[in-house]
Formats: structure tokens, sequence, C-alpha cells
């Protein structure tokens, strides 16, 4: 079942007019055959579903077979995000970039293009010790939110909660991880909006 097309309000990239009907994205990965029984990384692939159970979007990576072995979650890959009818809407590019704290001349960053090619935004780690921060900035690479995550982001069995601030800084929705077991997604992430 996928999500009807709305009309696309003036200033919204082509095809995530989506984005303006929801309130709650689910993102399912989808699992592999290879994956499961001989634990090699594939491309991954997720459908994004809306909070009725419909098809918003299909993403998929792009990232070599060398890459996803030696460097694992940390690795650079390129996310394509299609809509319904096949169109690619929006790519999420990464590099490589280490995730330790010990060199914060390395920390993670993403950049979000709609349409593919045109930068619409950034993810961008911000260094501390012992959270996982991020700054969201706009195409101009503005600040616009923050996302703190807990000092022990592994919980068994339970929610591990990152907080979103707007800037100035008021909270505004909480995001709670998805439990992972090595490369293998438990549960599935959740975003609770205030």
């Amino acid at each position: 079942m996928v999500m009807p097309v709305p009309e696309r309000p003036l200033g919204c990239p082509p095809g995530l007019e989506y984005l303006t009907q929801v309130d709650q994205l689910l993102v399912h990965q989808k699992v592999e055959l290879m994956e499961a029984l001989m634990g090699w990384e594939t491309n991954n692939q997720y459908v994004v579903k809306n909070s009725l159970g419909q098809q918003v979007f299909f993403a998929a990576e792009d990232s070599d077979f060398c890459t996803r072995m030696v460097c694992g979650p940390v690795r650079s890959f390129l996310l394509h995000i299609q809509d319904n009818m096949g169109q690619e809407v929006m790519t999420l590019s990464r590099p490589l970039k280490c995730s330790s704290c010990c060199f914060p001349c390395c920390l993670q960053e993403l950049e979000v293009q709609s349409p593919p090619g045109s930068p619409i935004g950034y993810v961008i780690q911000s260094w501390h010790p012992f959270l996982p921060k991020f700054t969201i900035q706009n195409e101009r690479k503005e600040p616009v939110l923050k996302v703190v995550g807990p000092f022990c982001d592994c919980k068994c069995c339970s929610d591990v909660n990152f907080e979103v601030w707007r800037i100035p800084y008021t909270i505004n929705y909480t995001v709670w991880e998805p439990l992972f077991y090595g490369n293998k997604t438990l549960r599935e992430p959740v975003v609770k909006r205030y």
C-alpha cells in the first residue's frame, strides 16, 4: 500500500511533498538473505512508511563490497531515496570519516541533496568526548537543529533517546534509536513529535 501523492506546496523540492503530510516516519530495513546467512554486509535497502503503514519512499544504499566489509558502519555511501513512482527525489552522501572521540578533526558528516545534485542541508557531528552530538544545517550551512544523545547509547532491551533541539535551544522531538545487534536491527526507530 502506497501513500497517495499530495499537492506540492510552493518552494518544496519535487518528490518531498509527502513530508508535508506526515508527522512520523518509520524506516524498515529490508533483510538480505546473504547478509543474514553468511554475515556479508550488502547494500542496505529501506522502505520508509508513514504512521498508517503506507509506503512513502524507498531508499537504496550505494557502496562497494570492500568498503562495507572493511569500514563497517563508518563507511562512505550514497543513499538514493525514491518516491513511489521510482523517481529519485533525494540523495544522502556520506564520505568516509573516523568515528572516534580521539580524532575531532575527522567527525561524521552527511550532505542532503534534493533534487539530487542540489544540496538542501547537512548533518555534522559535533565533537564531544562522551556524547553523540550533531548539528543539522540548512543549505547555507547555518545551524538549524541540534541532536544530542545519551552518555551510554547502548541499553539492552530499552529505548535510547536522542533529543532534537531547535536553535535557540528549545526541545522539539525525541528520537528513539533502534536496538542493534552487530549489523542487525532488532527494533524499528520511532520519532515522537512534541
